[in-house]
C-alpha cells in the first residue's frame, strides 16, 4: 500500500459464517500509533449492520484491539477461549483474505464506506463540490494533495479524479450535505473560470 500511495483499502472477511467489510488505513507520519510497531489501523465492520463495528491495529505479527471483553462480544467469541494466543489465532485466519491486489472496482456502497473513511476528519463529508488549487509554501513551492484526499477522490469520485489527479496541487473538497454536491461536468466549469 505503502509503495502505491494508498492510504486505505477494504475488503471481505468471513469469520464465524460472520461477513464483515475490513476498512485498513495506514498510519501516517503524524499520527501516535499504539506501539513501534504499529503499521495500520483496522476496523471490521458487520456487512449485514454497517453501525456495528469494532477498531483495532495490525503491527508485524497480529490484529490486536483494547478490549478482550468487547472483541469477544462483536466477534461471538467465547470469553473462557480468550487466552493469551487469541489475537495471534485470529491473525493467523485473519492473514488468509488480505488481497495482494488493490482491487479498483468497488461497488458504491463500499466505495462510501471508504470515502468517509479516507480523510478521517469527517466521515459524513462525502458530497464533493469542488476542486481548488492548494497554494505554495513559504519557500514558494507548491502544496500538495494529501494521499488521503487523492484516496477518497478516487474513491468516491473516480471520473473527476482522474480528470484531476497528474496535477498534485488540486485537492477536492467534500460537504455532508447532499444538496452541496455537484457533477463531474459542473466542479470542472467551476474550475476552468477560476
Amino acid at each position: 500500500m505503502e509503495k502505491k500511495e494508498w492510504m486505505i483499502d477494504s475488503f471481505f472477511f468471513k469469520y464465524k459464517s460472520e461477513q464483515y467489510i475490513v476498512i485498513l488505513t495506514l498510519y501516517n507520519e503524524k499520527e501516535r500509533k499504539p506501539n513501534k510497531y504499529a503499521k495500520a489501523k483496522v476496523e471490521f465492520i458487520k456487512d449485514n449492520n454497517t453501525n456495528h463495528s469494532i477498531k483495532g491495529f495490525i503491527d508485524f505479527y497480529e490484529v490486536r484491539f483494547d478490549n478482550t471483553k468487547e472483541f469477544c462480544d462483536f466477534f461471538g467469541v467465547e470469553s473462557r477461549n480468550a487466552g493469551r494466543n487469541l489475537f495471534v489465532d485470529f491473525a493467523d485466519i485473519f492473514s488468509n483474505f488480505i488481497p495482494e491486489e488493490k482491487i479498483i472496482k468497488k461497488s458504491e456502497r463500499i466505495q462510501k464506506i471508504i470515502g468517509s473513511r479516507a480523510e478521517g476528519n469527517n466521515p459524513k463529508a462525502v458530497y464533493c463540490y469542488e476542486v481548488r488549487r492548494n497554494g505554495k509554501k513559504a519557500d514558494g513551492t507548491s502544496k500538495k494533495r494529501s494521499i488521503a484526499n487523492s484516496n477518497k477522490a478516487e474513491m468516491l469520485r473516480p471520473e473527476l479524479y482522474e480528470t484531476f489527479r497528474k496535477d498534485t496541487n488540486l485537492s477536492f473538497y467534500f460537504s455532508t450535505e447532499k444538496a452541496d454536491c455537484k457533477s463531474d461536468p459542473e466542479i470542472k466549469r467551476a474550475f476552468a473560470k477560476r
